[in-house]
């Protein structure tokens, strides 16, 4: 009776530890609607399906909060003869300036899945790609790109657990810079880094490197500012961000008069995952400018035992 007991016990254990992970699954991975879109497309196969039609020129755009990864099914829609798909290019901007694209296809006909209500020809099997997207808010705008087929996509975002994050100081001396919020009057402590003064710093088993960085503006410049941040690794060129500021309507400088923070903007880097330390630096390319930089370090989150 008692093994009998311990073994229904056992698998009530199992079946809540199933639902568990399958809830935990269901709640990190969800359909993702666009904000605009041009039409809807129907489908049904073991279950019913809504894509979202491609147009060359109007634009299907979706909002993401990161770290996660975004994966787009891609389907063409084919005609009664035809039992492949030609290639085309799944073209995507992201926050509205890095352009990128994929090539789709060519596909096969689905054998599973076909069109709801009136729409003729047949769904081509669906071609999967996937975006890494990271921490942050982001949006990204799609359309196909030489394409001779109907193409209709649709989104499904997974999304991964948020970092650790841990600010550093500079190992060398850098000028420290204050800043406060016009509305709250919450201050935050900058470092100034130019093309000779650098951040400099010692990672090791850390995934990424955050930095929130304000271009300087002086009161000659009204427009947008355009600054380049180098990354060294080792004393060798990693990385060059070239990044567009505008002059912040929300912030203000503590202490300085003769400039003007820029609006923040935010770069997410990989780096190696590794036990060996390595040292980097963070300087502006552009001799004649400078900017403000706080930098963080990301660790996966640690899990309780």
């Amino acid at each position: 009776m008692n093994k009998i007991h311990n073994w229904s016990r056992g698998i009530r254990y199992c079946l809540i530890v199933t639902l568990s992970c399958a809830t935990l699954n269901a709640q990190q991975r969800k359909e993702i609607r666009p904000k605009q879109f041009v039409s809807l497309v129907h489908m049904t196969g073991d279950r019913d399906f809504v894509y979202y039609a491609l147009s060359e020129k109007n634009k299907t755009t979706i909002e993401v909060e990161g770290p996660g990864k975004l994966i787009v099914f891609n389907r063409a829609r084919l005609e009664e003869n035809e039992r492949f798909s030609q290639p085309y290019y799944l073209k995507y901007i992201r926050n509205g300036q890095l352009i990128q694209s994929k090539t789709v296809g060519p596909q096969a006909i689905s054998k599973k899945v076909k069109y709801k209500g009136k729409l003729k020809g047949t769904p081509s099997k669906a071609d999967k790609e996937v975006i890494k997207i990271p921490p942050g808010k982001h949006q990204l705008s799609f359309f196909k790109h030489k394409a001779r087929h109907n193409a209709h996509v649709r989104f499904v975002f997974e999304a991964q657990e948020k970092l650790d994050w841990k600010e550093i100081q500079s190992v060398n001396a850098l000028e420290r810079v204050g800043i406060q919020h016009s509305a709250s009057g919450k201050h935050k402590e900058y470092f100034r880094i130019d093309s000779n003064r650098k951040f400099q710093f010692t990672a090791t088993g850390q995934k990424k490197i955050r930095v929130y960085i304000r271009g300087d503006f002086n009161y000659r410049m009204h427009a947008q500012n355009v600054i380049r941040l180098v990354l060294l690794k080792d004393g060798i060129e990693e990385a060059t961000y070239k990044l567009t500021c505008r002059r912040s309507q929300t912030v203000e400088f503590v202490n300085e008069k003769k400039l003007i923070p820029g609006t923040l903007r935010k770069v997410y880097i990989e780096i190696e995952n590794t036990t060996t330390p390595h040292q980097y630096e963070l300087y502006l390319k552009d001799t004649s400018k400078s900017a403000l930089i706080r930098v963080a370090l990301g660790n996966d989150p640690v899990k309780p035992i």
